[in-house]
């Protein structure tokens, strides 16, 4: 197995210890638990993310990519293309993304929102988007729900790696 298929792994348990934990919150002070949950699910996704930026890695070892970094989908792409190489596994992680219903494009933007706070509408006086501090530490309505959807992209995101692994096998 090769580091980055490791990488890849331990991304993916990791992930699968904090969202174990998730749902483990009665322990924690009523202050606490919706930090607690807020901490775990954003933890949970950086975690997925770094598997599929593992995977990138993978998939460019295998097409015997030169080296470079590649920390999106349009990175590997770019370079597969400027390297006049074929990737089909990221064909289908392209298919997924460009999907605005499937669990990849949604688990992708779930994370693009960790880093981008939600912006209210209109602008201060000085021109400045207001941010609204209530969104500064994202709280779960529905922590269950939260906790079931994240679930969902990880065993997802598990049976990806597995296909594409099984995909790559043959070439």
């Amino acid at each position: 197995m090769s580091s980055f298929a490791s990488r890849t792994m331990q991304k993916l348990f990791a992930a699968r210890l904090l969202l174990n934990r998730l749902g483990d919150t009665s322990q924690q002070d009523e202050l606490i638990q919706a930090s607690f949950k807020a901490t775990h699910v954003e933890a949970v996704l950086f975690h997925l993310q770094g598997a599929l930026q593992s995977l990138l890695y993978e998939v460019a070892e295998t097409a015997r990519m030169p080296a470079g970094q590649w920390h999106s989908l349009e990175d590997l792409r770019q370079a597969a293309e400027d390297n006049e190489r074929f990737l089909p596994q990221l064909n289908v992680l392209l298919e997924l993304q460009n999907d605005s219903f499937s669990w990849f494009s949604q688990f992708q933007k779930r994370y693009q929102a960790c880093w981008l706070p939600e912006v209210l509408s209109g602008a201060n006086s000085k021109g400045v988007e207001a941010v609204d501090s209530n969104s500064l530490i994202a709280l779960s309505e529905d922590s269950i729900s939260d906790q079931q959807q994240l679930q969902l992209w990880l065993d997802s995101m598990q049976a990806l790696v597995r296909d594409l692994r099984q995909t790559m096998q043959e070439y």
